[in-house]
């Protein structure tokens, strides 16, 4: 369900009201800021000297042979 025009200028509109013209800036900033910290939090660093160690997979038979 998207929303319309209509409906985030509506959103907009409330939101400069609360907030005013002047924080908005600021608030999209930190708002931009604390996503890319979480961004960068979330995914494992990648460096160079890491590979993927390899695993040694082993497949079990269930049923015994005779």
């Amino acid at each position: 369900m998207f929303a319309s025009i209509w409906q985030w200028l509506v959103v907009l509109a409330i939101v400069l009201l609360f907030f005013g013209a002047k924080r908005l800036p600021e608030i999209g900033k930190g708002l931009g800021q604390s996503i890319r910290e979480f961004k960068e939090e979330v995914t494992p660093e990648k460096t160079p000297g890491d590979k993927a160690k390899p695993v040694d997979a082993h497949v079990v038979d269930s049923e015994k042979k005779e």
